[in-house]
């Protein structure tokens, strides 16, 4: 008998570890429930949005590829039950993508972390693909590619939760989070499979970049946010959203190696400079009202901006944080806020020369034109130069 026992004991042994091991997403008690498409944000809107950029150099003028992206969020002191019915609040990154054929086409890719006025938690994500506005009558266009919502239980609104989102090289970016001790893959999608984005390049973006042809007709590209948005302003002091450690994960031919690195210089944005191509913006409108707590003023993590609503809007440009790894890098060169505050009023005061020069230039042409004899002579002006796009 006890002989015969040995083999069966073995054999259940073996079918024991042929179990599979439970599904991620109900590992730990944290669970995610797919649900219809709840909280997309928009581009070029009325949804407010306030967000901290990635800075690759002080000039704002270098850019890079990354094969994913981090944040970790999270809703400290957030009561929801004070939300207006049916908003939403939701906090995460927002990075963009770029085609290799298709002209004047990119793609902003979002994840979110978002409390409704259910007191809900839920995870967002989604693309759009957005078309530029090219001379002389192509006006700009973008369309929703994919968007996805997950219910998540099992957490608080206080616990943190780190939003990965990583490339493959056959086209598919990886959605995955990890929480309370707890990795859960979320889906994989096949960006490539999708029409019209079967080209596109297969790594975000990261840094900054000039969009524009002619001073002062040009603004900064942010190609790595980080921040806050709401389909509305919640005015009211029941929330805050914290974001900590943005992480982008370099090639190995970048100067300044490869593997995760934290972003080392961080300034803030508004929903109506929150450009992310030439013509799109992530939201849209300024998140009024909203201010930001960030490294030594007061926060000692050094990669931490927690955005909440008092009344008092946080500046777009003020400077999150710089460590000394960056500080090293762009020694010699000139301060962000510095370099920031004279691009803007260059662009002002440009565009304010332009306006003398016209009204100039039209009383001129006037007078001239009062003077000349009644019969003139005109002599065939060669066509002009035809602009690239």
């Amino acid at each position: 008998m006890k002989a015969a026992c040995f083999p069966l004991l073995f054999i259940l042994f073996a079918l024991i570890t042929l179990i599979p091991t439970k599904n991620a997403n109900a590992t730990d008690g944290v669970e995610l429930r797919p649900v219809p498409e709840r909280h997309i944000i928009e581009l070029n809107s009325n949804q407010p949005y306030v967000a901290g950029y990635h800075v690759n150099s002080p000039n704002l003028l270098t850019r890079e590829t990354v094969h994913a992206a981090a944040i970790t969020v999270s809703f400290p002191s957030t009561d929801a039950s004070y939300f207006p019915s049916g908003s939403w609040l939701g906090g995460g990154m927002f990075v963009q993508a770029q085609d290799n054929k298709l002209k004047h086409v990119d793609y902003a890719f979002y994840m979110m972390l978002v409390s409704d006025s259910s007191d809900d938690l839920f995870v967002d994500l989604g693309l759009h693909e957005t078309r530029e506005s090219t001379a002389p009558l192509q006006m700009p266009t973008e369309e929703l590619v994919y968007a996805y919502t997950w219910q998540v239980s099992g957490i608080n609104h206080e616990t943190p939760v780190t939003l990965l989102a990583s490339w493959d090289s056959e086209g598919f970016v990886h959605y995955s989070l990890s929480t309370a001790g707890t990795n859960i893959n979320i889906t994989s999608v096949n960006v490539a499979d999708f029409p019209n984005c079967g080209s596109i390049i297969p790594q975000f973006y990261a840094g900054n970049y000039i969009a524009g042809t002619a001073f002062p007709f040009y603004h900064y590209v942010y190609y790595f946010q980080f921040g806050v948005v709401s389909s509305q302003i919640i005015a009211d002091t029941h929330w805050s959203v914290d974001l900590k450690e943005p992480k982008i994960l370099r090639n190995p031919e970048w100067h300044l190696g490869s593997g995760w690195h934290q972003v080392e210089t961080a300034w803030s944005t508004q929903g109506d400079i929150s450009y992310l191509d030439y013509d799109w913006k992530w939201g849209g409108k300024p998140y009024r009202g909203v201010s930001a707590n960030y490294h030594q003023k007061p926060l000692e993590n050094k990669y931490e901006v927690i955005f909440f609503y008092n009344g008092q809007t946080l500046p777009a440009g003020t400077m999150l944080w710089q460590q000394e790894a960056s500080k090293t890098e762009n020694s010699g060169k000139i301060q962000l806020l510095d370099q920031y505050s004279k691009t803007l009023m260059a662009g002002q005061a440009g565009i304010l020369s332009i306006g003398i020069i016209i009204t100039i230039g039209i009383a001129i042409g006037k007078i001239t034109l009062r003077r000349l004899p009644m019969k003139t002579h005109y002599a065939k002006l060669p066509k002009k130069p035809r602009l690239a796009t």
